[in-house]
């Protein structure tokens, strides 16, 4: 397989789809597991991937529902996704591995961790939020139930991601092209299932996942931007529940940690964090 190479395996039940970058010669850190965001595929993951490459191997799949992996029926919830990542790691035998999560892939990594700490070296948890009210909650699934079909350009699909998504313009840029493709009729239509990503959304909310959180034991590492929604009574409770974790805001960013402002210093974080693990 060539480097970050599209492959598929039948794990919990689906044909789970992930990219794999193999290990150097001279490895510097333990697998990295990299997981995608809820309006995403791994795709999205390949340059943070190329960057830790490096020191690692790294495997990125397509979550439950996104990209090349199958879309069930149901199990669109964290802790399902969690044991599709474990069953594929299992059947690669790889690990104990670093997952680090991205946004809604946090949810999963840290359900992972928690259910399988034997898979589990350390885990880096970006714009990550177990605690999300019912009123919050209704405003999100409304804001997904609104995305629209279609775009008429890539600069109005682009002002949508700015304004709407409230995202960085480097993040637009980044997933634009693996989101969307050229219709027919000249539009840009997701390459997403809408449907399947609203009951993503609404398999992980409302939700208080603090037990999980209690279960995770491993080096823990919480990325969240200094303009973000993450409030500052909720990185002192994730501290104060995982034993082995430390916090990171990372200053200029909002809504995501992994592009736009402040995405280098994200990317020191993580490298450091690997580091300490290998020493």
């Amino acid at each position: 397989m060539t480097r970050g190479e599209l492959a598929t395996e039948h794990v919990n039940g689906i044909d789970l789809a992930y990219r794999r970058w193999e290990a150097p010669a001279h490895a510097q850190h333990p697998p990295i597991v990299l997981l995608h965001g809820v309006l995403q595929t791994g795709e999205g993951m390949r340059h943070l991937a190329d960057l830790l490459a490096s020191g690692s191997e790294v495997i990125v799949p397509d979550l439950r529902g996104r990209g090349a992996s199958e879309q069930p029926a149901g199990g669109y919830d964290p802790s399902t996704m969690a044991d599709d990542v474990a069953a594929l790691l299992d059947r690669l035998g790889v690990g104990p591995v670093v997952v680090i999560g991205r946004m809604h892939g946090g949810l999963v990594a840290y359900h992972l961790a928690s259910r399988r700490p034997d898979l589990v070296a350390g885990v880096v948890l970006g714009d990550a939020d177990p605690e999300v009210g019912a009123e919050r909650a209704h405003r999100i699934l409304a804001r997904v139930r609104a995305l629209p079909d279609h775009f008429a350009s890539l600069e109005e699909a682009e002002r949508f991601y700015e304004v709407e998504l409230k995202l960085p313009p480097d993040r637009a840029r980044n997933d634009l092209p693996i989101d969307l493709e050229l219709a027919a009729d000249g539009t840009y239509r997701w390459r997403h299932n809408l449907d399947i990503v609203h009951r993503i959304e609404e398999a992980a909310m409302p939700r208080s996942d603090w037990e999980v959180i209690a279960g995770v034991r491993c080096p823990a590492l919480l990325l969240y931007g200094q303009r973000g929604s993450i409030p500052p009574e909720t990185v002192a409770r994730l501290l104060a529940e995982m034993p082995h974790a430390r916090a990171q805001a990372v200053i200029g960013s909002g809504h995501d940690v992994f592009l736009g402002p402040g995405a280098e210093q994200t990317l020191a974080a993580i490298q450091l964090f690997l580091r300490g693990l290998a020493a």
